[in-house]
């Protein structure tokens, strides 16, 4: 089986333009969906693979994990992903940065992980997790959630991503933006009450289990 890095060049010697060039990968994207231009979706899949290949492999290269097999298992799984709910990216000169949500979001879930499962030896063992996500699947809830954090005040930008896009408790937000569990609590419950008027967004942030 070859590795990662070698499917990459083997790839990128096939793809027509380069993988910085996100105009042409929204472009593939855009024939795809409208048209379903085979050829297009060559294009857009063999970008996408490169992009997601590239992403991981830099993160390897940055001693981001603590296992080899790691970074193809990220890889696979996140390709995967973005081929399940790609249909759902409305806007095609978004396509390129939905790509690069799903692999920063997927990156960031595994490396929470690897830090829970490092804890496991602790006195007091690890903190089980509900069952329950925050995390929306269908990619055209996603990018519209991703649209709506941005254009929330500064102040709850940040603990609105962690919670809603990565998943994240209120506990590890709390840690992160060195604010109190209740005050993180109250900028959730804030940013949900604006980001009900975003009407793509109303039945997902209306759910109970949020």
């Amino acid at each position: 089986m070859t590795d990662p890095s070698s499917r990459l060049r083997t790839v990128l010697d096939r793809l027509p333009f380069t993988v910085d060039d996100t105009d042409a990968a929204n472009e593939a994207f855009r024939r795809w969906i409208n048209q379903r231009d085979p050829e297009a979706q060559r294009r857009m899949d063999m970008w996408t693979y490169c992009y997601v290949c590239r992403y991981f492999l830099a993160k390897s290269a940055g001693g981001n994990f603590d296992s080899a097999s790691a970074p193809d298992e990220l890889i696979t799984r996140t390709y995967r992903k973005i081929q399940e709910n790609r249909e759902g990216v409305r806007d095609p000169d978004r396509y390129a940065n939905w790509v690069s949500v799903v692999c920063k979001n997927t990156f960031l879930n595994h490396t929470r992980r690897q830090r829970a499962s490092s804890s496991t030896n602790d006195e007091e063992g690890p903190t089980l997790r509900a069952e329950t996500s925050h995390i929306p699947e269908k990619g055209f809830v996603r990018e519209a959630l991703f649209e709506a954090i941005e254009r929330l005040p500064d102040y709850l930008k940040e603990p609105a991503r962690l919670y809603f896009l990565e998943d994240w408790e209120f506990d590890e937000i709390s840690d992160e933006i060195g604010k109190a569990v209740p005050t993180v609590r109250t900028y959730k419950h804030k940013a949900v009450k604006q980001l009900r008027e975003d009407e793509r967004l109303r039945e997902y942030v209306d759910r109970p289990d949020l």
